[in-house]
């Protein structure tokens, strides 16, 4: 009778682990199926071309490389080089860059681009008035321009397609070429001037040589010694930025206009243009005006001189600047 109680427990026992087994597969069998059932029906009920449309539009930040050289940008040398190596190959003499005429392409460019004036008509800054400002007697002027064109087209090839353009580009009595150039991403803004000097009549030798000597100097010698003055006080060369020579070439056309400096009445003014105020209001600007002095470098020293001014010289938070200049009237603009 022991044993078969033994017997009846151990059977017994066993019936109870398989029962509980058994159990724990039917729960786990319903638990996989309500999860099939509930994947099932989100799937079905899912827009999955939304989902996709969703992915795709979704911003994706790549961090480009500074190093990489993803679409190189034109440069005034490799651009002149074009343009003398056309001219040369059509029989007219090859070009030479000039600063004074750089200077003026840069103010065109700029108001071609923030004004839409291509001709000078909306701001008065023309072409010929460019070259005054900048301190360049010409007797013969035409200009290239390019605007949104892509880098991977060729300039001379359009140039070519164009009956004025073709005129302008091979005219064999241009010497001397000013070039303005705004790279893009893939795009390119240029503005070129093409320019033959004026001729210079030799004076009879009895012309006195006590007379006074002609000035000579203007915007691109002045803007070497502030930068070079800077320097040498310890701070940043002054970065030039298209927005500041618009306002520097209309306050030198003002003030010659004047004949005299204005104290800065007219400064504000030009700020606060219609076509100029969204910019100019995103940055601190100052306006540094000087007259009468015989060289860049005397006028730098009186501009040190003077209580107010010696920021333009000594001012480390002065970023960006430019400079115009003629006839010993100078105006400089510089921001932060």
């Amino acid at each position: 009778m022991r044993i078969e109680g033994y017997v009846h427990e151990f059977i017994l026992h066993q019936s109870k682990i398989s029962y509980n087994e058994d159990v724990k597969k039917i729960f786990f069998a319903i638990l996989a199926g309500l999860l099939i059932g509930t994947s099932v029906y989100v799937l079905k009920n899912m827009n999955i071309k939304k989902i996709a449309a969703d992915i795709s539009q979704s911003k994706i930040y790549v961090q480009k490389d500074e190093n990489a050289n993803f679409m190189a940008d034109w440069t005034t040398e490799g651009l002149l080089k074009k343009i003398s190596d056309a001219r040369e190959a059509s029989g007219a003499s090859r070009l030479n860059d000039n600063a004074k005429l750089d200077q003026a392409a840069k103010s065109r460019l700029s108001v071609i681009l923030t004004d839409k004036d291509i001709d000078g008509s909306v701001t008065g800054l023309t072409r010929e008035k460019a070259l005054t400002n900048a301190g360049y007697k010409a007797s013969m002027v035409g200009e290239l321009i390019l605007t949104s064109f892509y880098k991977t087209n060729d300039p001379i090839a359009f140039w070519n397609s164009n009956t004025n353009y073709i005129r302008t580009l091979y005219q064999k009595d241009f010497q001397d070429v000013g070039i303005a150039i705004k790279n893009g991403e893939d795009k390119v803004d240029i503005y070129i001037l093409l320019v033959s000097p004026q001729k210079t009549v030799n004076k009879t030798q009895t012309i006195s040589t006590t007379t006074s000597a002609k000035i000579t100097w203007g915007g691109p010698e002045l803007w070497t010694a502030i930068n070079k003055r800077r320097v040498e006080l310890g701070v940043n060369p002054l970065k030039q930025m298209e927005l500041l020579c618009t306002v520097a070439s209309i306050r030198l056309n003002e003030l010659l206009e004047l004949g005299k400096l204005d104290g800065h009445e007219g400064f504000v003014p030009v700020l606060e243009r219609s076509d100029l105020k969204d910019q100019t209001e995103k940055y601190n600007i100052s306006e540094f005006l000087i007259q009468g002095y015989p060289t860049p470098d005397a006028a730098v020293a009186a501009w040190e001189n003077t209580m107010g001014h010696k920021a333009l010289l000594a001012g480390g938070e002065y970023v960006w600047g430019c400079v115009y200049a003629q006839n010993t009237f100078g105006v400089a603009i510089a921001a932060y």
